[in-house]
This record gives C-alpha cells, sequence and structure tokens, in this order.
C-alpha cells in the first residue's frame, strides 16, 4: 500500500523549499525585466538578490558569499557588464549567464572571453533561461553554437 502524501502548497512548505534552493544574483538596471525574472526565478524555488550596477553586483557576490549564480546584463551603468564580469570570474568561481538585448556575435563572444559560461539575447524564453540555467548549475550547459566563418 501506497503511503505517498500529497504535494503541500503551505506556506511553511515554500519556505522549506526557498531555504534549500540555489541563491542567483541578478544584475539588469531595467526595474521591469528585474521584476519579471525576480518572480519567475521565485517560483521555481530560486532565492534572488538584485543589483543595479557592476559595482553593487560586485559587493554583493564579495558579500553574499553563498551565490550561486549570476544573471548579467551587458548595459548597466557603471563598470559595465563585460567588466563586471572579469570582475566576478576573478574573485567567485560561480556560473555567470549573460542575458542581453545585444545579439551580434561580437557580444557574445565579448562576453565568453570576459568568463561568461553562457550568453542568450533578449527577447528569450522562459522555459529557455531556466533550461540553461539547470544545465549550467549541473555542470551540462550547452552552449548555442557560433558558426565558424
Amino acid at each position: 500500500m501506497s503511503t505517498s502524501m500529497p504535494v503541500s502548497h503551505s506556506p511553511s512548505a515554500a519556505r522549506s523549499a526557498t531555504i534549500n534552493a540555489a541563491k542567483i544574483l541578478l544584475v539588469d538596471d531595467d526595474p521591469l525585466i528585474r521584476r519579471v525574472l525576480r518572480m519567475t526565478l521565485m517560483s521555481t524555488g530560486y532565492v534572488v538578490v538584485e543589483a543595479i550596477t557592476g559595482e553593487e553586483a560586485l559587493e554583493k557576490v564579495q558579500a553574499e558569499g553563498a551565490v550561486h549564480m549570476v544573471l548579467l546584463d551587458l548595459r548597466m551603468p557603471g563598470i559595465g557588464g563585460l567588466e563586471t564580469c572579469r570582475r566576478i570570474r576573478k574573485i567567485a568561481d560561480i556560473p555567470i549567464l549573460v542575458i542581453s538585448i545585444l545579439r551580434d556575435q561580437e557580444y557574445k563572444v565579448q562576453a565568453l572571453d570576459a568568463g561568461a559560461d553562457d550568453y542568450l539575447a533578449k527577447p528569450f524564453g522562459i522555459q529557455e533561461l531556466l533550461s540553461r540555467m539547470h544545465a549550467l548549475r549541473t555542470g551540462t550547459a550547452v552552449l548555442e553554437s557560433i558558426p565558424i566563418v
């Protein structure tokens, strides 16, 4: 006889799931993007920490200590996404997924050369974002192929 219990949707169950979730640093200066991504990521069990500038992101990576992944926009005030990526890479060995409106191959290559693990051009589908995040967290990242010319 099976004794499986129905899944609980109680606040304590949600808190319990959140406690064990990965902490994601979301770095984007656009409040609408941050809000949509925060809500989406939190609804799937992630803990979300936000930063608006590269400088703030660096402070959070150092202060938070347990950040498991960074979602990083390239176009931000302050030091900008590429330099932020380089600096994060020097201080932390965590996956960095660039999310940017810049779609040209040149930007993708620059981001990857700066230390990004993957690149996702805006606009993107939430399922693709979540799949790429999962792949980066489990070490099975599949980069979008860049054609060799």
